[in-house]
């Protein structure tokens, strides 16, 4: 957690409510405006009362809370979208915001018009965002709708573009209100990376009902309910005491017994399996590379969404360019934000495989019991190494080659369940059984 007392306050509210009108019917407001004693025909709604914050430079706060809480509201506020009904609210910097999908945008404009614009608006000057430009497009990645009118846009593209925008405009300010969620899996992968490159040099305000993001990159938390702020701390301790109150009275059901999952390699070959996306982020010497891909489920197939405690099979079809002494075949599982949550490799648990020589396959099967994760998307980094755990030498090492949809079936503490997993080798003259270690 970074000092607050000492850091130089960037957005401070002090008192700030938000009213609005609410009437039961449009033909009231007429009555009302044309009533000749000035009748009431509205019932006031309090949006937000009394909300005092003062948020540091460089920090990440994240602002949770049921729908209706005034979340959004505030965000607007902070923006200067909306002006409070009473109280102050000062902010200090360029504010790069995502709030309303597109918000901001002309739907009539290009894509391309829309970046010189919404850059303008930002205070940027046609050369600073010329200067920007390329990036915008390629982080975007909506290839030739670039220069087609916004208003024929899907939703995933129009939220690429006004992701990369909003990033690229150098903001002091960085809101994010919940936007992130309508994107395609890798994109959210991809902005979730973004944003944690920001940390420390602008100051960020998240939105999520994610609350293992929220854990996971802010430094503080606000908790709304019903337009009043309950509680600011720490992230884990607003955070319990926020689902604390949603269920109180529910209680917890123990954890199932933990099952033994193991994991198995196996040098074959297995021209089935899918080739790997030639689009992701990889890198290597290139004494070989990973060429195919897939996870399975043993009891279902292929199939698009996975759940904790079951048995699955993750299969990498690995080419050899140049000999490999001795081969490490491993993979890792991150969430959305980038954290590893577990992983393996052969010699993790001292199951050294034989040399690979140029030009053979190696299928390397890993499987085992998926563990029980929160519901949401992960993404399988895959590798394939030369030499030993403390000095080797990376030949394809491969972020996100996979996306998975997890789905939580079980109830836990945490971020994820932690089982013990088993390990054997075989195919060629492999024959290993029986070994066991944590999963990391």
């Amino acid at each position: 957690m970074h000092e607050s007392q000492s850091a130089e306050v960037v957005i401070s509210l002090a008192g700030v409510g938000k009213d609005y009108r609410l009437y039961r019917t449009p033909v009231d407001r007429l009555k009302e405006a044309l009533h000749p004693f000035k009748k009431k025909y509205y019932a006031d709604f309090a949006a937000l009362g009394d909300v005092n914050l003062a948020i540091p430079k460089g920090e990440t706060w994240g602002v949770i809370g049921l729908n209706g809480s005034g979340k959004s509201t505030l965000l607007k506020i902070i923006c200067g979208v909306l002006q409070p009904s009473r109280g102050r609210a000062v902010v200090q910097g360029r504010i790069s915001a995502l709030l309303e999908l597109g918000s901001g945008f002309n739907p009539e404009f290009t894509g391309r018009q829309n970046v010189f614009f919404t850059g303008s608006l930002a205070g940027m000057s046609r050369q600073e965002m010329l200067a920007r430009f390329d990036d915008i497009v390629r982080f975007a990645d909506i290839g030739e709708f670039l220069d087609q009118p916004v208003k024929n846009y899907s939703t995933g593209m129009l939220l690429r573009l006004a992701f990369a925008v909003a990033i690229h405009v150098s903001p002091d300010i960085l809101v994010i209100d919940e936007a992130l969620a309508v994107g395609d899996v890798r994109f959210q992968h991809k902005c979730m990376a973004r944003i944690r490159s920001f940390q420390g040099a602008s100051t960020i305000l998240f939105v999520s009902h994610d609350l293992n993001a929220v854990v996971t990159i802010c430094d503080r938390v606000v908790w709304l309910h019903q337009g009043r702020v309950m509680q600011i701390g720490p992230p884990k301790e607003v955070i319990r005491n926020y689902t604390r109150a949603i269920y109180e009275g529910g209680g917890e059901r123990p954890a199932a017994e933990a099952e033994e999952p193991e994991v198995v390699v196996a040098v074959a070959a297995d021209h089935e399996i899918p080739a790997l996306d030639k689009g992701c982020e990889a890198f290597g010497q290139g004494g070989a590379e990973i060429v195919g891909i897939r996870l399975r489920s043993l009891a279902r197939g292929v199939v698009d969404t996975f759940m904790g405690r079951e048995k699955v099979a993750l299969e990498l079809r690995i080419r050899a360019a140049s000999r490999l002494a001795s081969p490490i075949v491993g993979f890792i599982v991150k969430n959305k934000l980038g954290v590893q949550l577990f992983g393996y490799n052969n010699l993790m648990i001292d199951r050294p495989l034989s040399p690979l020589l140029a030009g053979e396959e190696l299928v390397a099967s890993f499987t085992f019991y998926w563990p029980d994760l929160t519901g949401g998307s992960y993404g399988l980094t895959v590798a394939v190494a030369d030499g030993g755990l403390d000095d080797h030498q990376q030949q394809h090492y491969v972020h996100d080659a996979l996306l998975v949809r997890v789905v939580k079936n079980a109830r836990f503490r945490g971020v994820m369940a932690v089982e013990e997993a088993d390990f054997t080798v075989r195919g060629g003259n492999e024959e290993r059984e029986g070994a066991r270690a944590e999963v990391v």
